[in-house]
């Protein structure tokens, strides 16, 4: 009986929650009334009213009903707790992270943040940390832009969003929402719908400066600490914050040198996060792993190894097994516990659909798998609200959970372009590209308006003597390649190879390394020596590194591509749930991570889409036949 009084009780108070436009919220170890105040940007009065029991103090696990704040719910002004200075705490004997949090009214997560490394370790008795005192602020948005406002405007040549945002004065929210499909990815001559604001021309951007978008939460003060720049400098670079001060989202002009640790890619400046720094020792994460193991096609006797030989998918399914093993051994060392789930999906749809039947991923906070695309959009249709990894490239759907770590095509492209731009000045570029690649012909142009076009005879071949017209003898020649035709780029790499000498330095470019240059004819001696540089999704490792060295002694054997992507997809998605097992949540926040051969950068699809990575890599052939990450 008093079963169904307590349930009959819980669905009213939903209902009345729900009706009255309340929030529920359970209570973690280290929380305050502030803090939980903060972060719904409700007053702590508003927390006591609806929950009178948290006078006698908060309880651990209990639930609160928390007033969805009419300040979150409209546009506009939203009103944030911005830190405007530190106390300096010495900690006492018995002190704890709690007790301080609770002496200072904040949060032990707003302690941790400003003092990492007790994210790795126990407070010491006498030393001295950093306690934020936060102060009320307002930070603006933007409001909508009417349709009626707008014009067309043409995309440029490798002109990413946030580009576009800048020079219109929006945000890249707005400019998503003014051209809902859009795609992730911008092509040149794309039209776009951007505001029509005729008395305000459009802005320039320029190599001499970086860029950055203004996160939530962020104040002039908050700036200062981050980029060390003041309020001065941004308001000299950046005039309209004089007239509308700081609004989240807008991309600010910095100094081309700023301090801090910070990565800089296409002229946006994002902090470098560091995974193992902040990552929460201790904790607990299930993960699910996916593979096409097929170990229902096996017979009794019958030796697995033999199987192994005549398929390539189990071979590389096992290469990848191995890889995540040890990412399992290197989570151990730094303090995270991992429940691994193996779970053999057969590589169809028959397999997975067991495994969702059996409800195999009820308790996973994210799944890597399966590795076949339609096999993987049933599992991430059928767990809607668990994170997936697709481990390698697949035409699968689009859905909200899904993750897509293998950047493809058009971001690799992008990350070329972008490179070519940043490194040009002072440099001779010629252009060779067959009737296929006219659209990344167009581009190029566009990125290097002063380059020169060499355009081969029938799509078959190119003369030395035609080349030689075009280099410069002074100047470094980038001799940029758009053909996957395999007769061509013999032909090219050839004559490349010859026109190279004391008179001509060339250096070869392409922004698709398609599978002709796998074919004999091509000659690897021929691409060091022109130190060959192409996007690419990983780059190659020392056989001496750490993680190779560890693998050899763990199996024996040197690991291959495929173990070192088990390796660092598999440690990413556990250290990413080691620091919030919301993944959703924190994509934005966490940024790009790098491990041995592979980056992390994900980036949110509209409308829902999933998610997908942005971290690549440019490379280049080093003299002696190996490949490295170039510079410019």
């Amino acid at each position: 009986m008093n079963r169904i009084v307590t349930v009959v009780v819980v669905f009213f108070l939903s209902v009345v929650v729900h009706a009255q436009e309340f929030d529920t919220h359970p209570v973690k170890r280290g929380e305050t009334l502030e803090s939980i105040a903060r972060k719904y940007q409700v007053d702590i009065s508003d927390i006591i009213r609806l929950n009178p029991e948290v006078k006698n103090g908060l309880v651990i696990n209990s639930i609160l009903i928390i007033p969805i704040s009419d300040q979150a719910k409209k546009e506009g002004p939203e009103m944030i707790q911005e830190v405007v200075s530190f106390i300096t705490h010495k900690v006492r004997r018995k002190e704890t992270l709690y007790s301080i949090a609770q002496l200072y009214n904040i949060g032990v997560d707003d302690i941790k943040r400003y003092n990492k490394e007790l994210y790795g370790r126990q407070l010491k008795k006498r030393e001295k940390i950093r306690i934020p005192r936060y102060e009320r602020k307002t930070v603006e948005v933007f409001k909508d832009i009417e349709p009626n406002n707008t014009k067309i405007y043409t995309v440029q040549a490798s002109e990413g969003k946030w580009r576009v945002a800048y020079k219109h004065g929006i945000t890249i929210e707005e400019l998503e929402k003014l051209n809902p499909e859009m795609g992730e990815v911008l092509k040149p001559g794309q039209e776009l719908l951007v505001p029509d604001a005729t008395e305000q021309p459009e802005r320039e951007i320029d190599d001499a400066h970086n860029y950055y978008v203004v996160q939530p939460k962020e104040g002039f003060y908050r700036l200062k600490v981050k980029l060390g720049v003041s309020q001065q400098e941004l308001e000299a670079l950046n005039p309209e914050l004089k007239e509308d001060g700081l609004k989240v989202g807008m991309i600010l002009k910095l100094p081309k040198n700023i301090s801090g640790n910070f990565v800089v890619d296409d002229g946006v400046v994002t902090e470098s996060f560091h995974l193992e720094d902040s990552i929460e020792r201790g904790k607990t994460v299930n993960l699910a792993l996916v593979l096409p193991l097929r170990l229902n096609e096996m017979g009794a006797s019958e030796d697995y190894t033999d199987k192994l030989k005549g398929s390539k998918l189990l071979s590389r399914t096992l290469d990848f097994y191995t890889g995540a093993l040890a990412a399992l051994d290197t989570a151990r060392q730094l303090g995270v516990s991992v429940n691994l789930d193996v779970l053999d999906g057969r590589g169809n749809m028959t397999g997975v659909g067991g495994l969702l039947a059996a409800k195999q991923f009820k308790t996973s906070d994210a799944i890597i798998g399966p590795f076949i695309a339609k096999a993987f959009d049933q599992v991430s249709s059928g767990v809607k609200h668990t994170p997936v990894f697709l481990p390698f490239s697949g035409d699968i759907k689009a859905a909200s959970n899904v993750f897509q770590t293998v950047p493809d095509d058009n971001v690799l492209r992008e990350k070329m372009l972008n490179f070519l731009r940043a490194g040009s000045e002072g440099k001779q570029h010629v252009i060779i590209a067959d009737s296929k690649n006219a659209a990344a012909l167009a581009s190029l142009k566009q990125v290097l308006p002063g380059a020169k076009v060499l355009s081969p005879t029938e799509d078959k071949y190119i003369r030395l003597d035609d080349l030689k017209k075009l280099l410069s003898n002074t100047l470094e020649n980038r001799v940029i390649v758009e053909t996957n035709d395999i007769v061509l780029l013999t032909n090219i790499t050839g004559i490349l190879n010859s026109a190279r000498s004391d008179e001509h330095k060339i250096v070869m470019y392409t922004t698709k390394k398609g599978s002709a240059y796998e074919a004999e004819s091509i000659s690897n001696f021929y691409l060091a020596n022109l130190h060959f540089h192409y996007p690419a999704v990983d780059k190659m490792s020392s056989e001496n590194s750490t993680f190779s060295q560890a693998y050899e002694r763990k199996f024996g054997i040197s690991p291959n591509r495929y173990a070192v992507r088990g390796y660092d997809l598999t440690l990413d998605v556990i250290l990413r749930l080691a620091y919030n097992k919301d993944l959703f949540d924190t994509v934005s926040e966490i940024g790009e991570t790098q491990y041995v051969e592979n980056k992390f950068k994900y980036h949110e699809k509209a409308n829902g889409g999933g998610y997908y990575n942005n971290g690549a890599y440019i490379v280049r052939y080093t003299d002696n036949l190996e490949i490295e990450e170039a510079k410019n």
